[in-house]
């Protein structure tokens, strides 16, 4: 048998296969609102318009605005980088819980 001929035959070993995985689900439109609206009500007490804000993060003001109309899920970085900009509490940008309650049941699934 030849070198090239040899190396032809050789097999790599198989990749496991992945046990499916659960379908992560985006969170429910109106939680995104709700956050949204406080993070917009946050910024406006603060005097700040969503230049301004953009550009303290810095990120694109047209995605502060999807934020803030609910249509965009921030990250975790993202929140942390706006209230820092606004000079308040992570906590701040979320709603009080009595209006995260009606989303308890989505955040077990």
């Amino acid at each position: 048998m030849s070198k090239k001929t040899a190396s032809a035959t050789r097999r790599l070993p198989r990749a496991k296969a992945k046990p499916p995985s659960k379908k992560r689900q985006s969170p429910p439109s109106e939680l995104l609102q709700a956050v949204g609206a406080r993070i917009r009500e946050v910024r406006k007490q603060r005097g700040y318009s969503q230049d301004h804000l953009a550009y303290s993060v810095p990120m694109d003001r047209a995605y502060v605005g999807l934020i803030e109309n609910g249509k965009s899920a921030a990250s975790i970085i993202t929140l942390v980088k706006l209230a820092i900009a606004l000079e308040c509490e992570v906590g701040d940008l979320f709603p009080y819980i009595e209006d995260l309650r009606p989303y308890a049941g989505w955040l077990d699934e």
